[in-house]
């Protein structure tokens, strides 16, 4: 009876380990897509096929930049991406996108309606941002400060601190 109850209890253990693991674990439904890829005119082809998700089409970053003449390296600890092609590079990251609602932490409020423009004040200065009308993915706005990149996704609106720096929004 004892061993019964002992391998009962282990049981219950292990399929909870089991539920709880499930229940943190995201499942998306996304597309593969047949598309006809072009650099400077001339067609290319992917090995992988792109995917469709929520209205965004995702290519294969390693793929897309060996077409471009980029070396890629990914470092799985930071979660980034770096391109290189002749000494410039382009750090991809999920380090440098802060939630808009973060944006305090930095000094800066945001205001407006967020459907047609944002506008964000920090200091004595106001900076609006133009929004588009479909909200969906990356999308960077012209503004008189410099471009300032903003991600629209189910998590929420982010905007890329590179490129708040790089407008001379923050340090």
């Amino acid at each position: 009876m004892k061993k019964a109850i002992i391998g009962l209890a282990a049981g219950m253990l292990i399929g909870s380990a089991g539920m709880a693991a499930a229940a943190t674990t995201q499942t998306v439904q996304a597309a593969f897509a047949k598309f006809t890829i072009s650099i400077n005119g001339q067609k290319q082809s992917l090995k992988s096929d792109p995917l469709i998700y929520n209205g965004t089409t995702y290519l294969p970053v390693r793929e897309v930049s060996n077409l471009l003449g980029y070396t890629l390296e990914f470092d799985n600890s930071s979660k980034s991406i770096d391109l290189s092609k002749g000494g410039n590079s382009a750090m991809l990251s999920t380090d440098n996108w802060l939630s808009i609602m973060d944006l305090k932490d930095y000094g800066i409020t945001v205001t407006g309606n967020l459907n047609d423009e944002m506008i964000l004040v920090y200091g004595s200065n106001t900076l609006k941002i133009p929004l588009p009308a479909l909200k969906n993915g990356i999308y960077i706005s012209n503004t008189p400060s410099g471009d300032i990149e903003i991600d629209f996704s189910e998590e929420g609106t982010k905007i890329n601190l590179d490129s708040l720096k790089d407008a001379g929004i923050i340090q």
